[in-house]
């Protein structure tokens, strides 16, 4: 398995109160395919995705990633997303100042020149490369920020909400990007619109910090 939690909990300090965001979670991921974590807003989706990542540690359990556990420090944990995981967030967080190519860029381990050129044509991004992200659509930008997050050509890509400000039809485009790239690459989708999971390889559903049923896709 490329990614292993295993009873996983996650709880915050506001104040004297602590709240409990992830309950005993456990899950496992194979090296490609394509995977949707479902749930209502405040389930816990986007924090498990930041525990996966190594962006959080969990208070409890172990995360494991190619076999071992992700490290204590915060340094060698940057060190491994950078060299293999992506990570789209909600808020794609493009630099305004930078054109298309330099934001995707800003992702690459190396300038690796191929790479880029193949993600630009893949993503739909050609003719685009000069732009600014304040010149895109909502669409274009959400396709920039997934070609930024593969263009260290990661193990792992997550993803976080990148409908959300999409219509149906852009929504639907970025899925099946997305659902495209997953024969090479593990790629976790967080959702709360179930519609958009329907070619998904596995669907987990969380629900007030618990992982409370798994649906596999069909064959």
């Amino acid at each position: 398995m490329l990614v292993e939690a295993r009873n996983v909990s996650l709880t915050y300090k506001d104040g004297r109160e602590r709240i409990q965001v992830l309950n005993d979670v456990s899950l496992q991921l194979p090296a490609t395919g394509f995977f949707g974590l479902l749930g209502p807003s405040g389930s816990g989706k986007t924090s498990l995705l930041y525990v996966l990542a190594g962006i959080r540690r969990p208070t409890q359990g172990t995360v494991y990633f190619d076999g071992s556990a992700l490290p204590g420090s915060a340094n060698a944990r940057n060190r491994l997303r950078r060299a293999h995981m992506g990570f789209v967030f909600q808020l794609h967080f493009l630099m305004n100042y930078l054109t298309v190519r330099e934001n995707i860029q800003l992702g690459a381990v190396a300038n690796d020149k191929r790479t880029i050129d193949m993600l630009i044509e893949e993503l739909g991004l050609r003719g685009l490369e000069r732009r600014f992200p304040y010149q895109l659509s909502g669409g274009q930008r959400q396709r920039v920020a997934i070609a930024r997050a593969m263009a260290n050509k990661p193990k792992l890509l997550l993803v976080d909400e990148p409908t959300a400000s999409l219509d149906p039809e852009n929504g639907r485009k970025v899925i099946d990007l997305l659902k495209g790239l997953s024969s090479e690459v593990c790629i976790v989708v967080v959702t709360h619109d179930p519609d958009m999971l329907k070619d998904a390889d596995e669907v987990m559903h969380l629900h007030a910090g618990t992982l409370t049923s798994k649906k596999w896709a069909q064959s």
